[in-house]
């Protein structure tokens, strides 16, 4: 029983001690506006102060009753928040002070705000004229998030980040590494070699390390992008075995621009997705096959990488095979 007694006293102690701390909290997010950023908070509530600027963004207030809603900072009017409209001298012109709600702005008779002095206060008048009174309302004031002018009915942080997510022209090659039905993790290779990110031996030497830039597949050439993947003997056997099912007038290329124009070509005997799937799985395994070379001495044969290339191929078109298409795939890469 004693045991029992304790319990409860510990249990009425956490109680009293989380309802203590929801309170604080609770606290702070109603002066979410008036609060500044202070040395004496936490770095994890200073770092949401630092956010409001593009929270307030988002926000959108729906005036009823005028309880909860800040007059001066919830956007709640056409013109966002108020203090920014109005300036600072807005508080001292319209004799509201910065603390009050918008039912503090009002009696049951009208708006309690003094004669404008500005253009922008004289916007604000026009504007209070067409809303109803909050003192003749009863229902809760209510926030809102709003993307590009439009309530979402809740959060979405996919609409939001769309909204914020900085942005530039579209590349002319995106639509040939990133496509539905790519291998997650071939398409990032592909990315990389496509703006020449990959640490090859020629980019390793020019950032000062002392390393040897022969190609660990045929030793005659330096290793730059272009040669593994283009020109390297060993790459060109696995362009050969590719070009006699896909395109057997096809020579090898001489450019990555060459590359892309070739993938780019939609035919009826090798549509574009088949180039793309098949061009990024290369471009995977050679990079295996290179990594093996340097780092465990050894490497498979071309028949071995293209097996492997074939698997990958295999395997994709089966897995969507019920997508359009790529219903007729196989028959085309197998015949």
């Amino acid at each position: 029983m004693e045991r029992d007694g304790e319990r409860v006293e510990e249990a009425k102690a956490r109680l009293i001690t989380e309802l203590q701390l929801l309170s604080t909290i609770t606290s702070k997010i109603k002066a979410f506006g008036l609060f500044e950023i202070k040395t004496t908070n936490s770095a994890s509530w200073n770092s949401i102060l630092s956010l409001r600027p593009l929270a307030q963004s988002f926000i959108f207030c729906n005036v009823n009753n005028g309880e909860n809603s800040w007059f001066w900072y919830d956007r709640w009017t056409p013109f966002d928040q108020l203090i920014n409209f109005l300036g600072p001298n807005g508080p001292r012109d319209l004799r509201i002070p910065t603390s009050a709600h918008v039912k503090d702005a009002c009696s049951a008779s009208g708006w309690l705000l003094s004669q404008p002095r500005s253009d922008n206060a004289l916007k604000l008048h026009i504007h209070l004229t067409t809303i109803t009174n909050p003192r003749h309302l009863n229902e809760q004031d209510s926030y809102h998030w709003c993307v590009d002018g439009r309530d979402i009915m809740g959060f979405s942080s996919s609409k939001t980040w769309e909204a914020l997510r900085p942005r530039a022209t579209p590349k002319d090659w995106f639509k040939e590494i990133w496509f539905s039905g790519a291998i997650p993790r071939q398409a990032f290779m592909m990315w990389l070699a496509n703006y020449n990110r990959l640490p090859t031996k020629v980019r390793m030497s020019s950032w000062g390390l002392n390393v040897q830039t022969a190609c660990c597949f045929c030793n005659n050439n330096e290793e730059s992008r272009d040669h593994l993947f283009l020109s390297c003997p060993y790459t060109i056997s696995l362009w050969r075995l590719i070009f006699a099912r896909l395109d057997r007038n096809r020579a090898p290329f001489i450019s990555w621009t060459e590359l892309l124009s070739w993938v780019r070509v939609s035919t009826s005997a090798a549509p574009n997705i088949l180039k793309k799937l098949v061009t990024q799985s290369l471009i995977y395994n050679t990079w295996r096959q290179r990594n093996s070379a340097n780092h465990h001495n050894g490497f498979a044969p071309p028949q071995t990488t293209f097996s492997t290339i074939d698997r990958d191929i295999r395997n994709v078109i089966s897995a969507r095979r019920h997508r359009k298409k790529f219903s007729s795939l196989i028959q085309l890469w197998i015949q």
